[in-house]
């Protein structure tokens, strides 16, 4: 193999880079997975008023005319499709490898 891998599929593959390339190479793509783990997600569809703080938004949508047509409400949480729960690591395992 010539360099660090384009892509990291499966868990082996970051197993395998941890052990053959140096710390600084593959703590990017480490981090990429924990920065990736919590999403705006939407969680309904709105009639009246939603919610807005730091882990709550609301989302509109306008038709051509700038009319609003739909309410979202959207949660700032971890997202249950990340990579990181994907590829079977925990947040603790991740963590430990990149401060470790």
């Amino acid at each position: 193999m010539r360099g660090f891998p384009k892509h990291l599929n499966i868990k082996q593959d970051y197993v395998n880079a941890m052990s053959d390339f140096p710390k600084s190479e593959w703590q990017p793509a480490l981090q990429e997975l924990l920065d990736t783990r919590v999403q705006w997600i939407m969680t309904s569809k709105l009639d009246g008023e939603g919610i807005t703080d730091d882990t709550h938004e609301v989302r509109e949508t306008s038709d051509e005319n700038g009319v609003v047509t739909e309410r979202y409400q959207y949660e700032y949480k971890e997202d249950p499709n990340c990579k990181l729960l994907r590829l079977g690591f925990t947040l603790e395992e991740v963590e430990g490898y990149i401060n470790g």
